[in-house]
């Protein structure tokens, strides 16, 4: 047990590290580690791994001690073109712009212990969300970075109410960074405002997600899990006129799942997921607090998300397992808010997912995943608020995943 917990404590210092460096382009993965990103993230009716100590809690009751650790290698494709309204607004009119962001890692790490017959405690520490754009040039003569990242470290229990019925709760404690730079630059002619880059803000924010597992029979699963509002303190930005500060909460969400176990070493699962993005990216969202920065109000506008999620997975034999998924949210911007959306391109819609578990061992296996995000495309425009007359924004994605799990 010392192993564990001294192993646990690495993994905390390393995934702290980490997290201010990832963006992922969207403000939250489809799923948590190797296993639930290949199977398109259902999560909540199926206990695929210690990953469920995040999406449903209850889900650790089917499981024994286990530790899965890993991470995702994430690449994101991103381009705008827009143009201006009026003299001085559009440096480039109409050329495509590439973002420089590259790639980055997510970390993963899951933990499963059994208390006694009845009792489990887990322990997550995973990347949860992520957005940034890289431009070097943009609509008033600057450039355009944006950079938000989060990680969640996640302690709770499960209960075992009978064979039928479990329950669980975790603790979301979280750590989150954002930094951006937008606007015209003061220090170049015409310049439109003391505009001032907004760097190196972090905040702590807690949260917690309660779920339930039923078994009506022994081939079904039903999943329910509820996530409370992601409540960080307020990020500051110090700049040469002032500071700045907005408030960035993470939405409430609500999940519904399914796991059928038809035939032996078979899982079908599917997961409907509800995110209540205007409540914290919506009209007039995040709130900002400007001192004399010249930073404009926000205003994502985004609406709530119905996120849709099916995989399966396929036991060959007792060393090859293979998984396969597909999750679709429609995106939830407004297509109004030109300037938002070229800085913060949430607009990925569709996500297929592939991946397979090799035992290397009686004890130890090796889990490997990979997505693919066909490109989005979003255009719209904003010329009496934002000067710009016309804009289309577009992405792909695709990520690379793997990682170990050790039962124990």
């Amino acid at each position: 047990m010392k192993k564990v917990f001294f192993a646990l404590g690495t993994v905390f210092m390393l995934a702290a590290s980490i997290a201010p460096s990832y963006a992922t382009n969207g403000m939250r993965m489809i799923g948590f580690g190797p296993v639930q990103r290949s199977m398109g993230g259902v999560s909540v009716g199926a206990t695929l791994d210690a990953a469920s100590v995040l999406t449903n809690p209850a889900g650790m009751s089917d499981m024994g001690a286990r530790i899965d650790f890993g991470a995702s290698y994430f690449t994101p494709s991103v381009e705008y073109k827009a143009t201006g309204a009026g003299p001085g607004m559009v440096t480039i009119d109409g050329e495509t712009i590439e973002s420089d962001r590259g790639a980055s890692p997510v970390p993963a790490f899951g933990l499963v212990v059994p208390i006694n017959d009845q009792i489990k405690f887990g322990l997550g520490a995973y990347g949860i969300a992520g957005m940034g754009v890289d431009y070097a040039s943009n609509l008033y003569g600057n450039v355009t970075y944006s950079s938000y990242s989060q990680m969640r470290f996640a302690p709770g229990v499960s209960y075992k109410i009978n064979e039928m019925i479990s329950i669980g709760a975790v603790a979301n404690l979280m750590y989150a960074t954002m930094e951006y730079n937008a606007g015209p630059d003061p220090t170049v002619p015409p310049a439109n405002g003391p505009q001032q880059a907004h760097m190196g803000a972090s905040s702590f924010g807690y949260g917690a997600t309660i779920g339930v597992t039923v078994k009506p029979i022994d081939m079904i699963t039903i999943g329910l899990a509820y996530e409370t509002l992601s409540k960080f303190q307020d990020f500051e930005f110090n700049t040469d006129a002032g500071a700045d500060a907005m408030e960035f909460n993470q939405p409430q969400n609500a999940n519904l799942g399914i796991a059928v176990r038809p035939l032996s070493g078979l899982i079908i699962a599917a997961d409907v997921q509800w995110i209540n993005w205007s409540a914290t990216n919506g009209k007039d969202k995040p709130e900002y607090t400007t001192n004399g920065s010249g930073a404009q109000s926000w205003n994502l506008n985004w609406d709530d998300q119905i996120v849709y999620k099916i995989g399966i997975q396929y036991a060959i034999n007792s060393m090859f397992t293979l998984r396969a998924g597909y999750n679709y949210g429609k995106m939830p911007l407004d297509d109004t808010r030109a300037f938002e959306n070229i800085a913060f391109p949430a607009i990925a819609e569709q996500h297929f997912t592939a991946g397979i578990g090799v035992r290397l061992a009686e004890k130890f296996v090796l889990n490997i995943g990979g997505m693919y995000s066909p490109e989005a495309t979003l255009s719209g425009a904003n010329a009496a608020n934002q000067g710009i007359a016309s804009y289309e924004t577009k992405m792909s994605q695709y990520s690379f995943d793997m990682g170990i799990a050790y039962q124990f």
